[in-house]
């Protein structure tokens, strides 16, 4: 039997050679990289079809060929081709890019792998050498490299286990630093980057490194040689693995994400702005009242309060000066606003607690005050801001007044979420505007009932007039001198099916507050016209009785109602000298709108009455400028007249006022015979109320007038 170990040691026969290079032969000729093979002395035996390929030399122009001489007719790089002279001379091997010229002067670029061949006995017994052909590769390469550099793109490649980075000029350039400025390691680069970015970073490339399907992508702040930090975008992946699949090299690119990143931070402060006060707005408002619930929760110790303010008479300076003026407004209660509110600001003696002023749309503003110490710090700041906010405006040449109604919500009502608190803190605001504006009220559970009961009944208005539940009475007015019936005021009464009479102190805001007022006052002038020319009345004098219908501000803005009103004139067969239009003084001096309206009025012959006279705005200075025909001395002032010389002095003052200028004058609310003297002796025309009757139904005036006209006579 043959030793195992004899039989392996055995030479290989000279037909197992023969057979072994036929087959290397075969696969050298099929092979797609150029093959030439030369002897020990550098004699050119061979080539593969694929060399002849890419340099155009036909098999019999390289045989006998110095290997050298070879390579040196091909080769288009000089320095490239001495390398490999060096190299076949010392007989060592060589492995280097190079670029090739072809027979026809094509260049193509080819890595050269030329290596000796060596004996058992490691004589030299020839050399072979392998061109792979890389003139696709670099003309891809060549391609990416214009589009990185076209696109502003960095480009850096990482050594995993040295820590060695490299990076081109561009990418030096985003990072704010010159080739030499910074330290070409992992480490380096590293610390230049923002410390809340760095974990992060370092996991995203753990995580690449692990999983090739990982995608690294991510922005980071990287701090520039003069201290900035700037937005850089980073993408990358292992380009090199080894057979076990340990990372060997990493490579990327790096985009100049700073004017993004900036973009972006504009945008997010856009939506948390509002863009013309520049506060806070209602976003920012709802997240920071839902920190106060939580807090709240977490602590009940804690206590804050928010403010929910609106602006009396905006609207007036919009609709009168323009949407420009209200701007300005708008932006001047802002800077207040964040004046009055600025830590250590005398305005706020309780200033050890933080606050935040917003806009939430319109002319509504809201205030947290955060960390106060009870319901009384909330209300001495709302106090003072009213104080604040109600000092005249300058918009413009015009000096403007606008004070603020505010509700107030502290933490010992908020409820659970913040737009709830919003909600509550409305409500609150709007119980402040009803009990007289310019100022404020601390909202109480109680108030959502009251909303409740308010959104129920506005409901049943707006069913109101469709049911025909809507009827209007009339109160007479008489000649205070000779007790004569003179004309009547026509006032909307209210009957529901369930809740019988409503007052109409108690819907009239409603259908004021929910935009039913115009509604309802035409509906008041159309019935009560045609009433009126039914009723078989006569006065005790000259003139024929009056009708007078009060007019409200949603009809003096009404486009026609000029024309409206000579309508009902005439379907009723009324001349205009039997109607007066009855408009509150606030109203008549509001503004060029309202004065135009009353003007196209006047000019139908129909009267006009400045009613309430005394509690507006316009005082009697302003009673020249106003087209009315009557003025009507508020109740309020009568009622007080006997008892209080000022009333009565004003009362005189305005009768006075109203002859000079030519008007006539009515007395409200006249409950007394002595009220009624005094009103005579001061000069007043007219008069009416309970001391001669109560609001009565058509059927029952014209028994009343009927019955008085019998006992005058």
């Amino acid at each position: 039997m043959p030793n195992p170990s004899e039989s392996a040691a055995a030479p290989e026969s000279q037909s197992d050679q023969v057979q072994r290079l036929k087959r290397l032969a075969l696969v050298a000729e099929r092979s797609s990289n150029a093959v030439v093979l030369a002897d020990a002395d550098r004699s050119v035996v061979w080539v593969n079809q694929a060399f002849t390929a890419m340099t155009g030399l036909q098999p019999e122009d390289c045989i006998g060929q110095r290997l050298g001489v070879l390579l040196e007719r091909g080769n288009a790089d000089p320095a490239a081709f001495a390398q490999f002279r060096e190299a076949v001379a010392h007989g060592l091997a060589l492995k280097r890019e190079i670029s090739l010229r072809s027979t026809n002067g094509e260049a193509r670029w080819a890595l050269m792998d030329m290596q000796p061949m060596r004996g058992d006995a490691g004589e030299l017994s020839g050399w072979v050498a392998i061109a792979t052909d890389l003139t696709d590769v670099r003309s891809q390469q060549q391609l990416l490299s214009l589009a990185v550099d076209g696109a502003g793109l960095g480009t850096w490649q990482w050594d995993v286990s040295s820590g060695a980075m490299q990076c081109n000029d561009r990418l030096l350039e985003i990072m704010g630093y010159q080739r030499g400025q910074l330290g070409m390691t992992a480490k380096d680069w590293n610390a230049n980057v923002h410390p809340d970015d760095l974990s992060p970073w370092l996991a995203a490339v753990s995580a690449q490194i692990r999983d090739p399907s990982v995608q690294l992508r991510m922005s980071v702040r990287i701090r520039q040689s003069n201290g900035r930090w700037v937005w850089i975008m980073l993408v990358g992946a292992v380009v090199d693995r080894s057979g076990a699949g340990q990372a060997i090299r990493m490579a990327g690119v790096a985009l100049d994400v700073q004017a993004q990143k900036a973009m972006e931070q504009e945008l997010r402060a856009a939506a948390r702005t509002d863009g013309l006060t520049q506060l806070p707005n209602r976003s920012v408002a709802l997240q920071a009242i839902e920190m106060a619930i939580e807090r709240r929760r977490a602590q009940p110790g804690y206590h804050f309060a928010v403010l929910f303010m609106d602006f009396d008479r905006f609207k007036q300076v919009n609709d009168t000066l323009g949407h420009s003026a209200g701007d300005d407004l708008l932006r001047q209660i802002a800077s207040r606003l964040q004046l009055s509110l600025r830590p250590g600001d005398s305005l706020i003696h309780t200033s050890d607690f933080a606050h935040m002023a917003a806009r939430i749309g319109g002319d509504e503003f809201v205030v947290l005050l955060d960390d106060i110490r009870g319901d009384l710090d909330a209300e001495i700041v709302a106090g003072r801001l009213i104080d604040v906010l109600s000092l005249p405006y300058a918009i413009g040449t015009h000096k403007v007044n606008s004070s603020a109604s505010i509700g107030i919500v502290t933490s010992t009502h908020a409820v659970e979420d913040a737009d709830s608190v919003l909600r509550d803190a409305d409500i609150a605001m709007y119980e402040a505007k009803r009990t007289g504006r310019a100022r404020y009220v601390m909202f109480e559970p109680s108030m959502r009932q009251q909303v409740s009961a308010s959104v129920a009944l506005e409901n049943d208005l707006r069913q109101a007039l469709e049911k025909q539940e809507l009827f209007v009475v009339y109160q007479p007015l008489v000649h205070l001198a000779s007790g004569a019936f003179t004309g009547m005021e026509a006032l909307l009464r209210w009957r529901h099916p369930q809740r019988g009479l409503v007052s109409p102190v108690e819907f009239i805001p409603v259908a004021e507050a929910c935009g039913l007022i115009g509604s309802l006052g035409q509906f008041v002038l159309q019935a009560a016209c045609r009433a009126f020319a039914a009723m078989p009345l006569t006065s005790g004098g000259d003139m024929p009785p009056t009708l007078a219908v009060n007019l409200s501000r949603a009809q003096l803005r009404q486009p026609g109602l000029a024309a409206d009103i000579k309508d009902a004139i005439r379907a009723n067969g009324l001349s205009p000298q039997q109607l007066v239009l009855e408009v509150t003084e606030s109203l008549a001096a509001q503004d060029e709108e309202v004065l135009t309206t009353l003007h196209a009025i006047r000019a139908l012959g129909v009267a006009l009455s400045l009613d309430d006279f005394g509690t507006g705005y316009s005082s009697l200075s302003c009673l020249h400028e106003l087209p009315v025909n009557f003025v009507k001395v508020d109740r309020s002032f009568v009622s007080q007249a006997q008892g209080s010389a000022y009333h009565r002095v004003l009362i005189e003052a305005t009768i006075r006022m109203a002859q000079t200028l030519g008007l006539g004058t009515v007395a409200e609310g006249i409950e007394t015979e002595g009220q009624a003297r005094l009103m005579a002796e001061l000069g007043c025309d007219k008069g009416q109320g309970y001391l001669y009757a109560k609001p009565l139904e058509a059927d029952a005036l014209v028994a009343w007038v009927q019955a008085r006209a019998m006992k005058a006579g």
